[in-house]
């Protein structure tokens, strides 16, 4: 597949998951060429700071800073479950947009996470793993750290730091919650860039961490970022 074809589809059960997990990596690759989408399922209307479509709005401000395209279902927030109808859903959407890789979130079980992404994540991993273009399948980040959480790819988003503080701000609605501080967002990408790589200079690096839950490199074809460099 040419590189400039290729598509990349997250998807995540609230309007500010994808800025909070990885969207310096979305902004990355969509410099790149990629074709780039968030699948939003809910409207998070049920967040105690929501007002009516509020949320909704500050997602598509944030996606409107990169130019991806946003996709919201406005499924029942807090009440995702992962059912056949839920699969099919997105499956629907992952054979319209013939995504080369999928990203969703990190299950966290056990009342460790929201139950919305719990349900979403295995909603995704269902769909994806079934459909052949579907290469690589991608945990992100939980907004709040777990002690299972291990990656095993990650993104230098070095050049795209204070664009994912400038959309973190963009959801001024979720703003008193404190995984939502763009500070916050910047000490864990430097955490990370010093845990993925050891180098002396990696203290004014930035990196977003995923789990690989399946990658495939094809016989004839790579996904490639700048410099060259393979992508998963």
């Amino acid at each position: 597949m040419n590189n400039n074809n290729q598509v990349i589809l997250a998807v995540f059960a609230h309007p500010d998951d994808d800025v909070l997990t990885c969207y310096g990596t979305l902004a990355r690759l969509h410099r790149e060429k990629h074709q780039v989408y968030v699948l939003v399922l809910t409207a998070g209307e049920r967040s105690k700071t929501s007002r009516d479509d509020v949320r909704i709005a500050e997602a598509e401000a944030a996606a409107q800073l990169v130019g991806y395209s946003l996709i919201n279902e406005r499924l029942l927030d807090g009440k995702l479950k992962y059912n056949i109808d839920t699969v099919a859903l997105i499956e629907k959407h992952i054979l319209r947009l013939s995504p080369h890789v999928v990203i969703t979130h990190y299950p966290q079980e056990h009342g460790q996470g929201h139950q919305d992404h719990v349900e979403t994540a295995s909603a995704v991993v269902n769909a994806a793993r079934r459909i052949g273009n579907v290469d690589w399948i991608l945990y992100a980040e939980p907004p709040i750290q777990s002690c299972d959480f291990s990656p095993s790819l990650f993104v230098d988003i070095t050049e795209y730091m204070d664009l994912k503080k400038r959309a973190i701000s963009i959801h001024r609605s979720e703003s008193t919650k404190p995984y939502m501080w763009p500070e916050m967002a910047e000490t864990r990408a430097r955490w990370w860039a010093i845990q993925a790589d050891l180098d002396d200079h990696n203290h004014n690096r930035f990196y977003e961490p995923f789990v690989i839950v399946k990658g495939l490199l094809r016989r004839n074809g790579t996904t490639t970022l700048s410099g060259g460099d393979t992508f998963i």
